[in-house]
C-alpha cells in the first residue's frame, strides 16, 4: 500500500515539474503591451414612473378591529342608549391622552374636597376632581380616595352600542 501511494505522489510531482512557462510569459507580455480600450458606457433607459393612486383609502383599515367605529360614524348612529356621551361638550386637557398613558401621582384634600394629581406622558402634572374627564374614551372621574381614582368610561361597539366600563388609576409604589 505504501508503495502504491509513493508511486501516485511521484507521478503527480513529475507531471507538475517541467511546465512550459515561456509561452505563458510571452502571451502575458503581449497582453500587457496592447493598450486597454475604453469601456463602453451602458445607459439604461427606464420608463417614467407613473403615480399610483390608492383606491381604498376611505375603506375600513384591515388592521383595526371590526367593532371600532370612528368618531364621525358615531355621530350618525341613533342615540338609543342612555350611555351616549355629550359630544358637544368642550374637551378637557386630559382627554387627549389614552388612559393607560396617564399616571396617578398623588391625592390631596383641600377644604373637604378630594383632588388627584395626574401626570401626563410629557411629565406635566394636572389636578383633577370628581366629575372631571380624562382619557380618550369619555372617561369621567367618579371617586377619589387616597390611593385610587375611579373612572367610568363610555365606549362604543357595533354589537352593543354605547356601554359604560369602569377603570381606575392607582398610585404606583
Amino acid at each position: 500500500m505504501k508503495r502504491f501511494m509513493l508511486a501516485c505522489c511521484s507521478t503527480a510531482l513529475v507531471a507538475c515539474g517541467d511546465a512550459n512557462l515561456e509561452q505563458l510569459d510571452t502571451t502575458l507580455a503581449e497582453i500587457r503591451r496592447t493598450p486597454g480600450g475604453q469601456v463602453p458606457a451602458i445607459v439604461a433607459s427606464l420608463p417614467d414612473p407613473q403615480p399610483l393612486h390608492y383606491q381604498h383609502a376611505e375603506a375600513r383599515s384591515p388592521f383595526l378591529a371590526p367593532e371600532i367605529v370612528s368618531s364621525a360614524e358615531r355621530l350618525l348612529l341613533p342615540e338609543a342608549s342612555e350611555f351616549v356621551p355629550d359630544l358637544q361638550r368642550v374637551a378637557e386637557p386630559l382627554e387627549s391622552f389614552q388612559l393607560q398613558s396617564l399616571r396617578l401621582v398623588g391625592t390631596l384634600s383641600m377644604e373637604g374636597r378630594q383632588m388627584a394629581l395626574i401626570a401626563t406622558p410629557e411629565g406635566n402634572v394636572i389636578n383633577v376632581r370628581a366629575g372631571n374627564y380624562l382619557g380618550n374614551n369619555h372617561g369621567r372621574i367618579t371617586r377619589i380616595v387616597p390611593q385610587e381614582v375611579t373612572i367610568v368610561e363610555r365606549v362604543f361597539s357595533q354589537q352593543q352600542g354605547w356601554q359604560e366600563r369602569k377603570a381606575a388609576l392607582v398610585i404606583d409604589e
